[in-house]
């Protein structure tokens, strides 16, 4: 009997550690999970045109859930993002590759949140190229030489592979977008180049050698403001950043109506071309979507021949990763995941 009682006394403190367990997962359900009752909040957030997590946000209304009123502007490259955060034509826009040149040159901006491990591009080349050993002294093709996403991506992807983007190929800018960029590919103008429709490229009869973040953290894509809309706004841009969260677990649990969503806002009415996109994005996409600091250094490490200011710049003046430190801590991501 006595070790029964024993067992008793042990399990209680047990149980009362699972009750407090519960009582806090409902706390926290009530307080991030429950609708918001008082008068939505306006921002407007800059687009590029790859943006998925707000897709899903807008479509499936968790934005207005979180108590946020959104309009989309789709300002096309990341600079234009930069000078219109600035501006305070929007609150909310840009990504990385865009933050760093923009802050080394004096713009108060900062990333807040990563939505990707990687953009999911996708190296291709013409033909004749078989290999990726094959690239050396062939010429690359990216939308602007010197910045952008695009054009760091293939910085760090040559890195990887072992090539000097200065002196074993030749990067030149190719305007147009992806489909000006594939037709210069075909007519032999450049040898190789990224791109996010590796569907298209094969049709085409492309070569298309490797999926990027197979093989290289890439770049962490995601979103920005400027220091003094998060000091000013912090509970606006904590909202913003737990749609995002919520966004991407309506991505992961719902992959019909992920792609209906995708299929209008991106214009694409090709099923294959869909499912590819659906897959390369559950792909890269980040549950927690803190900023990596070794991403940033290699940004900087790729602007460094034409940004002197990148030397010796500090990595962890461009991102802001303390709102979803503190959605951390406060059990937020778990409440979420499981």
């Amino acid at each position: 009997m006595r070790r029964k009682s024993n067992v008793a006394r042990f399990d209680r403190p047990a149980k009362v550690a699972i009750l407090a367990g519960i009582v806090l997962a409902s706390i926290l359900a009530l307080q991030y999970l429950r609708p918001q009752l008082s008068a939505p909040t306006h921002i407007t957030l800059g687009i590029t045109g790859a943006d998925w997590p707000i897709y899903v946000g807008v479509d499936a209304h968790i934005f207005e859930k979180y108590g946020l009123n959104v309009t989309i502007v789709n300002l096309g490259s990341g600079i234009n993002q930069m000078a219109a955060l600035v501006a305070g034509q929007i609150q909310i826009g840009g990504e990385l590759p865009s933050v760093i040149p923009a802050k080394l040159q004096g713009m108060d901006v900062v990333q807040v949140a990563a939505i990707e491990k990687a953009r999911p591009f996708y190296l291709v080349a013409h033909p004749k190229i078989k290999s990726v050993e094959q690239l050396k002294g062939k010429i690359g093709g990216v939308y602007s030489v010197g910045s952008g996403l695009f054009y760091i991506s293939t910085v760090i992807m040559l890195t990887k592979l072992g090539l000097d983007s200065e002196k074993d190929v030749t990067l030149v800018g190719i305007s147009g977008g992806t489909a000006a960029m594939l037709a210069a590919l075909q007519a032999g103008k450049i040898d190789f180049t990224l791109t996010s429709d590796p569907v298209k490229a094969e049709k085409l009869g492309l070569n298309v050698l490797f999926f990027l973040p197979d093989m290289t953290e890439g770049l962490p894509t995601g979103y920005a403001t400027t220091s003094r809309y998060l000091r000013e706004n912090r509970e606006i841009v904590k909202k913003f950043i737990m749609s995002l969260t919520e966004g991407t677990k309506f991505f992961f649990e719902n992959k019909n109506e992920s792609k209906k969503i995708l299929g209008k806002w991106l214009e694409v009415k090709d099923p294959e071309t869909l499912e590819q996109q659906y897959k390369d994005w559950a792909k890269v996409a980040l549950k927690i979507p803190k900023t990596n600091l070794d991403q940033v250094r290699a940004i900087l490490e790729a602007l460094t021949p034409f940004e002197p200011k990148a030397v010796n710049a500090d990595p962890k003046q461009f991102i802001d990763n303390s709102i979803v430190e503190e959605l951390e801590s406060e059990g937020f991501f778990k409440l979420i995941w499981g």
